[in-house]
């Protein structure tokens, strides 16, 4: 017995259960409420259909009755009426159930949301986590009805409950168990059935998940508007409309299979339920109706006790089924929000960035054997602006993510004012520090959500984009910068040039107005004349600020105070133009000098 309930404790659906009930009333009490109460409304009308009539049916058959006619009249009046108000009720309880229902599950929306912000960024790089992250996405939208399905199954087993104990009640005070047992015999046979019929079912939504979500690919291949020009340049129309043929076809064709392997199932419940169950106990309350061991009306009421048990115990199996799959995919998510945070927050409080000090600081990403940094040591203070130039892969972008704390270092330590920055709060440390990423994203609202995020500072705003250079840009819009970027929620936005939205996401750096500036390849997607501008103005883009540039031209890094080159994992050099070009055996000057060339 302890072995059984071990194994029902650590069951998914009994953890699925124990997660996310104490959630709802958390979250939203009203939807497990009315849940409940839709339940009982259910289960009173069930076994109202089962007991009235039998009322009804003594009363037309007691001729004896002087006052027959106005009994009658009365009781239909009952009847009606109870009737009336449950659908009423139910219909009411059921309005007020999708909506808190709906307010919980856009609740559980933004959990997960939150969650994902959350999480130690070095999960995000992950791709196991992320295969993990878009289970939990999928097994709580698409694989399973989520909250609603949680919802459906509280109601079906209160209504299950509450119903069988009835039907149960009622047809022992008729001293007929024989029907229970009968009715025992046929859940066996229907659960057996269903069982199989389940497997098929799932069968093929395993398979339908995977066409659909390449089918979708196809549709949205054909639909997105950033797709057409490649489509239409390579007239690729045929390519992706024989891919989808192909996808249907197999689809369809394993349907027929699976759907041949029902039929089979669903004659053998049939059977099982109408001819084996239903006549069986069609013939004995016939016999004891023939023998007048029992009324009409308890015939009656009987007869549709055993329909109403059948449906319910069918209802009851079919919901634990399907719950359980659903907890399968429902776990995902569970896993996902039990997760912990593994780098820890700090403590010190810190209001500006003097200096940064990587000492000794060596790296490798998560699961793999090579170090990206080792060793690296160099600092940077008095608001002096450093480039850090080096080959594809020697680890600039890395070293942003580490001073960001997206990852954890496996040796030495990065100081910011003298101080290991896993010491510092971490939200007011990077409140002080804008990046603008290699990989920026400029995101599809207006200008300002952009820019300015939620803040609505309007004269920043204005002085951020004219630092940028985009500034007559957005003015020459009739919605200046409340224009929306692409077409995604306003089919009046703009679809900007690459160059426009990295002008976007330098006035975002800017507009936050941090004391330590980080720009990886600021200017990539620039035309030289603006990438000039850029440079030329560079003070008065950045102001006077800390700053750490990276970039591939290093023609950019003349105006910097110092140049830090990154080599095989390693700092190289370190200095001035002036002094790294002095070095004719060093990495710096065959770099500049091999891109220089290009310009002669």
């Amino acid at each position: 017995m302890r072995k059984l309930f071990k194994k029902i404790r650590n069951s998914k659906m009994f953890i699925n259960i124990r997660f996310f009930i104490p959630l709802l009333f958390k979250l939203n009490p009203l939807s497990v409420i009315c849940t409940i109460l839709s339940g009982l409304i259910w289960s009173f009308s069930s076994l109202f259909w089962v007991y009235f009539p039998k009322e009804i049916i003594e009363l037309l058959m007691d001729s004896n009755n002087p006052n027959q006619k106005q009994d009658l009249i009365r009781i239909v009046i009952i009847f009606v009426s109870i009737q009336f108000i449950t659908n009423v009720l139910t219909k009411i309880n059921d309005n007020i159930k999708q909506h808190y229902s709906s307010v919980a599950d856009f609740k559980i929306d933004k959990m997960f949301n939150q969650k994902v912000s959350e999480i130690d960024y070095y999960y995000l790089e992950d791709p196991e986590f992320v295969d993990k992250l878009e289970l939990a996405k999928k097994g709580l939208k698409q694989y399973s009805n989520g909250i609603y399905s949680i919802l459906n199954a509280i109601e079906n087993i209160i209504h299950g409950v509450v119903t069988l104990a009835g039907v149960i009640g009622i047809v022992l005070s008729t001293n007929q168990i024989i029907i229970i047992v009968l009715s025992l015999v046929g859940i066996i046979i229907n659960s057996i059935v269903y069982s199989k019929y389940a497997d098929y079912n799932e069968e093929f939504n395993t398979l339908y998940v995977r066409f659909n979500r390449k089918q979708w690919y196809f549709n949205s291949s054909m639909l997105g508007f950033r797709n057409q020009k490649n489509l239409r340049a390579y007239d690729a129309l045929e390519l992706i409309e024989t891919k989808s043929k192909d996808i249907n076809e197999e689809v369809l064709d394993a349907k027929m299979k699976i759907n041949k392997k029902m039929v089979r199932v669903n004659l053998i419940d049939r059977f099982a339920s109408l001819v084996l169950v239903r006549f069986l106990t069609l013939i004995i309350l016939g016999y004891s109706l023939y023998y007048k061991e029992m009324t009409i009306a308890t015939f009656t009421m009987l007869f549709s006790a055993i329909g109403t048990f059948s449906s319910c115990i069918s209802n009851f199996t079919f919901t634990v089924k399907t719950y359980s799959k659903d907890c399968e995919y429902q776990s995902h998510f569970i896993d996902l929000m039990n997760i912990k945070p593994i780098n820890k927050d700090g403590k010190e409080e810190i209001s500006e960035i003097r200096s940064i000090e990587f000492r000794n600081v060596s790296f490798k990403y998560p699961r793999t054997e090579n170090y990206i940094l080792k060793n690296v040591s160099f600092k940077i203070s008095n608001k002096e602006k450093v480039s850090l130039v080096g080959l594809n892969g020697a680890g600039k972008t890395t070293l942003i993510k580490l001073i960001c704390r997206f990852f954890e270092l496996d040796e030495g330590v990065i100081l910011v004012n003298g101080v290991d920055i896993k010491e510092y709060n971490y939200k007011q440390y990077m409140d002080l520090i804008s990046v603008v990423f290699q990989d920026f994203k400029i995101i599809s609202y207006t200008i300002k959500d952009n820019v300015a995020i939620v803040d609505e500072d309007k004269d920043r705003l204005d002085d951020s984009l004219k630092r940028a250079q985009v500034y007559d840009k957005v003015e020459s819009m009739p919605k200046k910068e409340n224009t929306y970027i692409n077409k995604w929620f306003d089919p009046a936005g703009v679809e900007f040039s690459g160059g426009e939205m990295q002008k976007f996401a330098i006035a975002r750096a800017l507009y936050k107005n941090s004391d330590f500036v980080i720009l990886d390849e600021p200017t990539s997607a620039l035309d030289p004349l603006a990438e000039s501008e850029i440079y030329y103005h560079f003070n008065e883009v950045v102001g006077k600020k800390l700053t750490l540039f990276i970039s591939h031209r290093l023609s950019s890094c003349i105006f910097s105070d110092k140049i830090l080159v990154l080599d095989g994992s390693i700092i190289a050099e370190e200095g001035t133009h002036k002094e790294l070009m002095s070095n004719k055996n060093g990495l710096y000057y065959k770099m500049f000098n091999e891109q220089a060339k290009y310009y002669e």
